[in-house]
């Protein structure tokens, strides 16, 4: 049989290939429900998979990949080996005292550090490692008008009355049922003035992230205008992208005018269907430049017309942070959740908190 360190990894680099965000994090995890589960297939499907249309890729990838090898089957854990560690060695994939292995484990502990660190104080190269791996996001979901058989819930009467046939009329068998998640689009409006420079790159890979491994992701950036960059953020690597949607958008590092902003995506796109129901999230430090007045306005219609309005403010970091700025202050009273987004891990989980079926 080849080596399953290199199996494994030529395994993942295929479903990277194929469009799904497999990265080191990923690879660890793979690793360790291998170890759990003792079964290849569906180790993966929990680890690599984050979306439901992406099962059938996996699939496909697994059947073609792995129909020339033996069936690799995991022995239990050693309890006395490091968490980690000891997953890999015990999956097959990795020996503790390999390289490649320390550098892995290594590498995702830096990541782990990195989700921690404020975006202002990341250089480059950090950005990069952050978002090369992938970020887990959360998925935005409405529950439909439709149904789904579940075993427990609400009481389906047509079922019941169905099954009711077989025991003399009898409603021995009960059926239940529950909504059908549905998932719920989401908008980003992010703030890239001069006063945002320090978090608006790193906002961009979070967008490029969201737009490549959800639909529904709608992203505009804003200054003193508003531009659409959800194509341009659509395709290719995050420099790439980025790249692309620099040249849209020709007032990078200027002023902010979020009131004027939000009326024209309002007019343009927001009563057109893009904010109607969805979750609207608006990251910005709410230094506006424009009338503050205008600004109430448009966030009272944007309000009236989004499921849910979140703020994500990089200035919120700071314990002692008061939203006194007149842009924060007209703008607060129709925010449902104000959080601050200031590095991944609160960005990630502060969405997390806000998104779901509701």
């Amino acid at each position: 049989m080849s080596d399953p360190v290199e199996l494994a990894t030529r395994f993942c680099r295929v479903l990277r290939a194929e469009g799904l965000a497999v990265g080191t994090g990923q690879i660890i995890d793979f690793c360790r429900a291998a170890a759990e589960l003792g079964e290849l297939y569906w180790a993966g499907r929990a680890t690599l998979v984050s979306d439901r249309e992406e099962i059938a890729v996996y699939d496909r990838v697994f059947r073609a990949f792995f129909s020339g090898h033996e069936s690799m089957s995991m022995p239990e854990p050693q309890r006395d080996a490091p968490a980690v560690m000891r997953t890999a060695h015990t999956a097959g994939l990795a020996d503790p005292s390999d390289e490649d292995a320390d550098q892995q484990v290594a590498m995702a502990s830096h990541v782990e550090l990195l989700r921690k660190k404020s975006f202002a104080d990341c250089t480059e190269d950090e950005l990069h490692a952050l978002f090369a791996v992938g970020a887990r996001l959360p998925v935005a979901t409405r529950r439909s008008r439709r149904y789904r058989a579940a075993r427990k819930g609400s009481p389906d009467f047509q079922r019941t009355l169905r099954a009711s046939f077989r025991t003399g009329a009898e409603p021995v068998r009960r059926a239940w049922r529950v909504r059908r998640l549905r998932p719920r689009r989401v908008v980003l409006l992010l703030d890239v003035s001069g006063s945002m420079a320090a978090y608006s790159r790193a906002l961009l890979f979070f967008a490029h992230a969201g737009v490549r491994a959800q639909r529904g992701w709608e992203v505009f950036c804003f200054g003193t205008r508003l531009t659409r960059v959800t194509r341009e953020l659509a395709q290719g690597t995050p420099d790439e992208a980025l790249r692309r949607a620099a040249e849209e958008v020709v007032d990078w590092d200027g002023g902010t005018r979020i009131g004027e902003s939000l009326k024209r995506f309002l007019d343009g796109y927001g009563h057109g269907g893009l904010a109607r129901g969805a979750w609207v999230v608006v990251c910005s430090d709410g230094l506006e430049f424009g009338d503050p007045e205008l600004l109430g306005q448009q966030m009272l219609r944007l309000s009236r017309l989004a499921h849910r309005v979140v703020w994500l403010n990089p200035l919120n970091e700071d314990p002692a942070y008061e939203p006194l700025v007149r842009g924060m202050q007209a703008a607060l009273p129709h925010i449902d959740v104000f959080s601050s987004g200031h590095n991944l891990a609160s960005l990630v989980e502060g969405l997390a908190r806000a998104l779901g079926p509701r």
